[in-house]
């Protein structure tokens, strides 16, 4: 398993021959995440498709990754299935809902 540094600013994201493993907090709870290398490709500009390459455009998008994460665990009950996978649904329903809020504050 591989793991990159992210400075401290985040808990440390970790490949594991088929997914990004990350975690989020959410309610005061960790939240171990999951997400397949094919959702990072949509995000990423550039290639990625060495490990440390995913890594890196995770780290890149992962913002807008958790966001997505964020958002599907407001509509889930507890407990949250382990690891909890980002799909690119996930980030569609995600942008949907941001455009459904403004929309409404408009």
């Amino acid at each position: 398993m591989m793991d990159i540094d992210t400075n401290g600013t985040a808990p440390q994201a970790r490949w594991d021959g088929r997914r990004v493993l990350f975690e989020v907090q959410h309610d005061m709870q960790v939240v171990p995440c999951a997400v397949m290398p094919v959702v990072i490709r949509e995000l990423a500009p550039g290639p990625c498709f060495k490990t440390k390459d995913v890594l890196k455009c995770f780290m890149a998008a992962r913002s807008r990754i958790e966001a997505a994460v964020h958002s599907k665990l407001q509509r889930r009950t507890i407990p949250y299935p382990t690891p909890l996978t980002v799909w690119s649904s996930d980030l569609e329903d995600h942008a949907a809902a941001i455009r459904m809020a403004a929309k409404l504050d408009s």
